[in-house]
């Protein structure tokens, strides 16, 4: 089966759709399909054509406004489907498919992101947009259960399949951990917390530091990997509240992260919206219980008292509350109940034949 990706976002850029279409096109690979993806060329990669693990990437340069973008894209999908000759096109994100009109190849649809729910809660017009994108696949997918709550009546055939990630590549490493903690300047009783997340306001990282104030733990020291608009004020609040307890390590590639991962004792999700995670399942992979928020797929990864807590959302008290009680337990055998969880369920693997399965009822 040879499938066709469509995703504005793909490698080299950074986020949770690049690594989702990533990591499921290579599980696809290895269960035997052909896979390519049409997306958009960066700065680091502006080549009209390359290969990336396997996978056969076409690029093109997206010019004016992003609201074009999705034309502009379907255009060169048009242009090369008598190369690519792909069985199933499946887009990722909400723009390739405000102009989609090919016929006789089945679509499927991934809803990716937090911009569905937003016009969700706008309403309006908004609404009567998604009803008309929404008619065109056959087959809608998404990484969380709020994001498959559709309020109207549509033919796609709904499908929750959660995000995932390839736990043996995020094993807990033992000399990484020694490594960048003295690297941190870090004392064997320090407690580590990782939050690797954009900094934007739908993450919620911004109620982190303000919960920092709150927290009772004498010994936990917070490293937050990420960039985005609430950078500084999210780095004046940690001042205020926990000087000298925090490490601000700024935006980083994917592979630089998984030593971090080792050195940490837990992980914290303080998001507002949220898919199925996929930093917190590479915390989980890495053996690291979870501190989550009540929203979108977040509860969906932390079995309460067994790998994690969870806590509402925008409330501060509550997040400095729970994190303190997760450090008055067994937070590695926590951790262990994390890497259990994501062997069972969240295996891109296992993802994979989930996804590969509905492709092939479509056909």
């Amino acid at each position: 089966m040879h499938i066709l990706m469509v995703s504005l976002d793909f490698l080299p850029t950074v986020g949770g759709i690049t690594a989702h279409v990533y990591e499921l096109s290579l599980a696809l690979i290895q269960n035997g399909c052909k896979v390519s993806i049409v997306t958009r060329k960066t700065p680091q990669a502006n080549n009209a054509f390359d290969t990336v693990d396997g996978i056969d990437v076409y690029r093109m340069d997206l010019r004016f406004f992003g609201a074009t973008y999705g034309l502009q894209i379907n255009n060169l999908i048009k242009q090369k489907l008598p190369i690519i000759k792909p069985d199933i096109i499946h887009i990722h994100g909400m723009r390739p498919l405000e102009f989609y009109t090919i016929k006789g190849i089945p679509l499927v649809y991934t809803n990716h992101t937090s911009g569905y729910l937003k016009r969700i809660q706008k309403g309006g017009y908004r609404i009567a947009l998604l009803k008309r994108l929404f008619q065109k696949p056959s087959l809608f997918l998404a990484p969380s259960k709020e994001l498959l709550d559709v309020p109207f009546a549509i033919s796609a055939k709904k499908v929750y399949i959660p995000n995932g990630v390839i736990s043996s590549k995020l094993a807990r490493n033992e000399s990484a951990r020694q490594q960048v903690r003295a690297s941190l300047g870090l004392n064997d009783d320090d407690i580590l917390a990782i939050v690797t997340r954009r900094l934007v306001e739908k993450n919620g990282v911004k109620y982190l530091s303000l919960a920092t104030k709150c927290i009772q733990n004498p010994h936990l020291k917070l490293l937050i990997i990420g960039d985005g608009e609430e950078f500084n004020e999210i780095k004046t609040n940690l001042e205020t509240y926990f000087k000298d307890r925090f490490f601000m390590m700024g935006a980083k590639k994917h592979h630089e992260i998984i030593g971090y991962y080792s050195a940490s004792d837990f992980s914290i999700l303080p998001s507002l919206m949220e898919a199925t995670s996929i930093s917190g399942l590479e915390a989980m992979g890495a053996s690291l219980p979870l501190v989550g928020t009540r929203v979108g797929g977040i509860p969906e990864l932390i079995m309460e008292g067994v790998n994690g807590y969870l806590c509402e959302p925008k409330n501060p008290l509550d997040l400095a509350h729970k994190i303190d009680k997760l450090l008055l337990e067994n937070f590695k055998a926590m951790g262990e109940k994390s890497l259990e969880i994501v062997k069972k369920d969240f295996d891109w693997d296992v993802i994979a034949k989930a996804t590969l399965n509905e492709y092939e009822e479509l056909l």
